[in-house]
């Protein structure tokens, strides 16, 4: 009865932690395209991801926490955002990019290596390692 109960609990633990250094998520993402919309090539969305969540979202700097819920799943808190004025269509670009973020709430990966995140009405950003 102990033997279960503590692989139960070690599970639980494990998929709040943060990334350790050998994990396929660490490190640092460039957006691809936002819900199959690709990104402009004019500044690039970033997603830095260590023992929280950071980047670019082609016009602001952002920077939150992140927790692993399950195998595949992650959530963002609270981000921080700065408030730089942009061009209008990087803006429109950015908030799309937050929204998605703001509600993720699983991954995956695909066969070429980049990765999907995944909220939870199915809206996805695909970042690819830079």
């Amino acid at each position: 009865m102990t033997r279960p109960f503590m692989l139960v609990l070690a599970l639980l633990v494990g998929a709040c932690a943060t990334l350790g250094t050998g994990s396929r998520l660490g490190g640092e993402w460039r957006a691809v395209d936002i819900n199959g919309v690709p990104v402009s090539d004019t500044r690039p969305i970033t997603l830095r991801l260590e023992d929280a969540a950071s980047g670019n979202s082609g016009c602001n700097s952002y920077s939150g926490p992140f927790r692993l819920t399950s195998r595949q799943g992650i959530q963002f808190g609270p981000l921080a955002v700065t408030r730089m004025a942009c061009a209008p269509e990087l803006t429109d670009q950015e908030s799309r990019y937050l929204s998605i973020l703001r509600s993720v709430t699983g991954y995956s990966f695909y066969s070429d290596g980049s990765l999907s995140l995944i909220s939870e009405d199915g809206r996805a950003v695909r970042l690819r390692r830079p």
